[in-house]
């Protein structure tokens, strides 16, 4: 049975063709040296996009196994020397140990028990593969739901920065650390939480003791806590990348430019995760840094801010600058649809916005929403020109959705928007649909959603 052809295959072997077939050939022309210098380049940055696709496949394959108990598979998808660390539970090291390791977390026995809920959500990832395509970086969020039928029952909140290596052709995970934000009684939820005792290893960190030590040391919360960012702003951290010529064979322009769109996409990708990562500890500064000068931030009814000093201003509305004691902010940006215009230049995406609020001590929220953005290429960056969060609803964490309702936020006396809200609508028990950027992906129509009277109020 023959293989099918991977991209980076296809490019090569469409070098071969256009540089001729002749067997005697002594010294290819110029040009032909040209085209199969482009063939080479392109074929590596399509190893380098597909890399970045392998490992969030790789990511999420590992989420899959952890929650039904597939323990052997979830530490197959280590490096023979790879580890992982959870917590301040240490560093486990080789795949043996971190089977062992994980099966014990999971109950101890192979696979879960009747009753037993394990899910781990990995969202919201940030990929960056090096650019020799060999290793990578990803930072993702763990959102767990836990415990067992009719006796307990918990939520976890957590961070991982992780690494992850091209050994032999496959993708793999190079180390797995996850800062634990929080584990939580469902009954009481995050809000409630007291503080963590002076040793918080599981039991099971105590009894299989680890092969190193923590790399760090901090608490959860309600403490403040930070994961360090293997990354810099997207926007300012980095200058843009040169860009390569455009080839004089139309041919490899053609595929150089479909290249260039695959890695745009990655780009807005990443760059409203870091959006999430920065709002969770209210780094107002870079949450505006990743604003293109002219953008615009518009939030449930609270109206529409211009620009990014503006926005600046506006985000302080949420709280002040920096992580506080206590404060739970989480900000999750979930399920991305994503379109890139045909030149390059803008982008639009539809996002899910879930929302986790609380102050130690208080009766938590739940937040949910949709985003509806768009993105500007500027300089060879991309940023934010548009970004709309249509407000679904918020509620009281211990109500539930099903018996409170918080009514949305309108425009600031105290710092007043630039315009008023573009739609006013009515959050939930109201429903409103946000247009939509984009047609339906089978038929290609788009969307004319009827709204009931009743809960749109009017469009500006």
């Amino acid at each position: 049975m023959r293989r099918p052809m991977t991209s980076s295959l296809w490019l090569v072997c469409a070098g071969a063709l256009l540089a001729g077939s002749g067997a005697a050939r002594a010294a290819p022309p110029p040009e032909a040296a040209a085209t199969g210098a482009e063939i080479a380049r392109l074929s590596a940055e399509v190893d380098r996009l597909e890399g970045a696709r392998a490992v969030r496949k790789l990511q999420r394959a590992f989420g899959y196994y952890i929650d039904r108990g597939l323990w052997d598979e979830a530490a197959d998808l280590f490096a023979d020397d790879g580890s992982v660390e959870i917590g301040m539970d240490g560093v486990y090291v080789g795949k043996a140990r971190i089977r062992e390791y994980l099966q014990r977390l999971g109950g101890g026995q192979p696979g879960l028990v009747y009753g037993q809920l394990n899910e781990h959500l990995q969202l919201q990832p940030e990929v960056d593969v090096a650019s020799d395509g060999l290793s990578a970086k990803g930072r993702w969020r763990d959102l767990a739901m836990l415990g067992h039928f009719q006796k307990d029952a918990a939520w976890g909140d957590g961070i991982y920065e992780n690494s992850y290596v091209k050994d032999g052709g496959v993708w793999k995970i190079k180390t797995l650390h996850l800062y634990i934000n929080f584990v939580a009684p469902y009954e009481k939820g995050w809000a409630r939480l007291g503080p963590a005792p002076a040793d918080w290893r599981t039991d099971v960190a105590k009894a299989f003791p680890p092969d190193r030590p923590p790399t760090e040391a901090y608490r959860p919360f309600p403490e403040v806590q930070v994961p360090p960012f293997h990354y810099r702003n997207p926007v300012t951290g980095q200058p843009a990348p040169p860009k390569a010529p455009v080839p004089a064979d139309p041919r490899l322009a053609a595929y150089a430019h479909r290249v260039e769109l695959l890695e745009d996409k990655d780009q807005v990708e990443n760059l409203q995760a870091a959006y999430g990562y920065y709002f969770d500890k209210s780094l107002w500064r870079d949450v505006a840094d990743l604003f293109a000068q002219t953008g615009t931030f518009e939030y449930g009814q609270r109206g529409v801010y211009v620009g990014k000093a503006h926005i600046q201003k506006a985000l302080l509305l949420f709280g002040k600058e920096g992580p506080e004691p206590g404060k739970l902010n989480n900000y999750m940006q979930l399920q991305g649809v994503i379109h890139v215009a045909p030149d390059g230049r803008t982008a639009k995406a539809r996002w899910r916005g879930m929302v986790q609020l609380g102050r130690a001590g208080q009766n938590g929220r739940w937040g949910e929403g949709t985003y509806e953005n768009e993105y500007v290429k500027e300089g060879g960056v991309w940023k934010i020109s548009r970004l709309h969060f249509y407000v679904t609803g918020f509620t009281d964490y211990d109500a539930g959705w099903t018996k409170s309702a918080i009514p949305m936020q309108g425009p600031s006396a105290v710092l007043p928007p630039d315009r008023p809200p573009t739609e006013v609508y009515r959050a939930f028990p109201g429903v409103y649909i946000p247009p939509f950027d984009y047609p339906h992906p089978v038929t290609g129509q788009p969307l004319d959603i009827p709204e009931p009277a009743d809960t749109v109020l009017g469009r500006k």
